[in-house]
């Protein structure tokens, strides 16, 4: 199984020692092959920079923990969806929709909304207390 990381959570997810609510999902990546997943575009990769993502991007890959999907095929789908969603995210929406990605790991309300929606059977991790949803599956 693939979960999206929220640019909301990054600081979260790479502070050490490991932030509690995030330490089940660096276990889930570790011990269920389990994958972050994320595209190149230009405003995922702005997000996750600004945030200190480019250093747990390059992690994630050397330990094959990083699925990437096509930016040109989220920039497609991100313009049949745009004016569907009310958060200034459609480049998630449109990874998860592209990925088959049913968890978002993120506490941005307004991208949750969005993502419950048009994500059919989306869910939301955002404390220790969801991590029911990290299951053992691997990505598709």
């Amino acid at each position: 199984m693939c979960v999206i990381l929220g640019v909301n959570l990054i600081g979260r997810f790479k502070k050490d020692p490991v932030d509690e609510d995030m330490k089940p999902v660096h276990q889930w990546l570790e011990r269920k092959n389990g994958k972050i997943v994320y595209s190149d575009t230009e405003k995922f990769r702005r997000e996750w920079d600004k945030g200190g993502g480019y250093t747990l991007r390059r992690q994630l890959q050397r330990r094959d923990k990083l699925k990437l999907v096509s930016d040109q095929d989220v920039q497609e789908e991100i313009k049949k969806i745009e004016d569907k969603i009310k958060s200034d995210d459609p480049h998630i929406i449109a990874l998860a929709l592209i990925a088959e990605v049913k968890v978002l790991v993120s506490k941005d309300n307004k991208l949750i909304a969005d993502f419950k929606v048009q994500v059919s059977q989306g869910k939301v991790y955002k404390t220790k207390s969801h991590r029911h949803l990290l299951t053992k599956d691997t990505c598709p």
